[in-house]
């Protein structure tokens, strides 16, 4: 079965469960306007927070990615979750909790998930960090809600999963899975602080690299000969830009940094979404700049 977005209700889209730095909240508007107009099985190797995945809830999915203490966390939210639920909502906004969870090593999957899905709501700016020993280091942010979650965020969050595959992989081995006509998403982590400033601080014990992106342009060249569409976000950076196939196509899509230590030097970013296809005319002129 195919989606066909022309049939879809454009208001459906929902808002992911985590908060997740350089996730796609922000520009999904942008995103969407790019999409292909129909797809077999939505993938995504690098699936994060999954912002364009909770808005689109496609009906066949693959969600991957390489850090396992987040796919342990979308695999209890979808197989356990009144027992996820019912452990979020007795727990309250603390930084002492914080600071103890973070310190923290439980090995059960329930505990994990929630250990996860606690230090995600109240760490600055929703920044998954770790050091060289992969143990998860970031502050607490400077702010403790009243209502950590919404029992109706998570049980829809549970719903948006209930068709999905959930894998721990690198995102090569994901995309190895894709036939033609499917629609593969990367997103690969790119905010600033890492080599060269074009890849993440360190969302696994490993840099994402110059290197890794050299691959990606690879892996995307091979779907690309495969008949698979595909759509890519990168930082608009011409060094990184120019990794990647000059056969696709280039839309800039603008939205506000979200990861600054001082709030006044949040401005506005620019965001290259490169595509494998051919999109309607109307939507091209959406995503396009100039």
């Amino acid at each position: 079965m195919s989606i066909d977005l022309s049939r879809r209700d454009p208001g459906i889209g929902r808002r992911p469960i985590l908060r997740w730095a350089g996730g796609k909240t922000v520009i999904i508007g942008s995103i969407t306007g790019l999409l292909p107009a129909k797809w077999d099985t939505y993938i995504e190797p690098m699936v994060g927070g999954g912002a364009l995945f909770f808005h689109l809830r496609p009906e066949k999915a693959i969600l991957a990615d390489s850090n396992s203490e987040l796919i342990n966390f979308y695999r209890v939210l979808r197989f356990r979750c009144a027992e996820l639920k019912t452990r979020l909502l007795s727990l309250a906004a603390s930084r002492d909790l914080y600071y103890e969870l973070r310190d923290a090593a439980p090995k059960g999957d329930l505990q994990r998930a929630v250990r996860f899905a606690y230090l995600n709501r109240l760490s600055w700016n929703g920044l998954y960090r770790v050091n060289r020993s992969g143990r998860f280091n970031v502050p607490i942010g400077d702010r403790l809600p009243q209502a950590m979650w919404r029992a109706n965020d998570i049980d829809r969050a549970n719903e948006s999963l209930r068709n999905a595959r959930l894998l721990t992989a690198d995102f090569g081995k994901t995309a190895r899975l894709a036939k033609e006509g499917d629609f593969v998403f990367f997103d690969p982590p790119y905010p600033r602080g890492a080599k060269a400033d074009l890849g993440f601080n360190r969302y696994s014990a490993d840099f994402f690299e110059l290197s890794h992106h050299r691959r990606l342009s690879r892996l995307v060249d091979s779907l690309s000969d495969r008949g698979i569409k595909v759509m890519l976000t990168i930082a608009y950076d011409q060094q990184l830009e120019a990794i990647y196939p000059q056969h696709m196509r280039r839309h800039v899509a603008h939205s506000k940094s979200l990861i600054s230590c001082n709030g006044s030097d949040r401005g506005e970013v620019k965001e290259l979404v490169l595509t494998n296809y051919s999109t309607r005319e109307g939507m091209v002129r959406a995503g396009r700049e100039g």
